[in-house]
């Protein structure tokens, strides 16, 4: 974020994509990510999906103790729920069972 830089409305202070360089590379990274499942390999895909679970929870952790200042458990409930269903991922073939995988974790 520049310095200096006021807004002087509210929807132009939370305005999330404020250049179309922004959004540009924002829509490059969703398409790569959505390109990623049908182009790696079984090892490549296995790690996307461990870094995704990783990724999300520990944003989910920083937005709760974050806005909040308070620790739950049940963060880490829905982490081990995660966890006890990937096993089964891996060993389904096909490419669209590649995509659900990652969702599915």
């Amino acid at each position: 974020m520049r310095i200096g830089d006021a807004k002087q409305t509210y929807q132009a202070d939370e305005a999330i994509w404020t250049s179309s360089t922004q959004k540009f590379w924002f829509s490059l990274l969703l398409l790569s990510l959505l390109v990623f499942p049908f182009l790696a390999n079984a090892y490549l895909l296995y790690l996307g999906c461990l870094v995704g679970i990783a990724v999300i929870s520990t944003t989910g952790l920083n937005i709760l103790t974050g806005f909040t200042g308070l620790i739950s458990l049940g963060q880490a409930g829905f982490m081990g729920v995660g966890a006890t269903r990937w096993p089964g991922c891996p060993s389904t073939p096909g490419c669209h069972s590649r995509l659900r995988c990652c969702w599915r974790g």
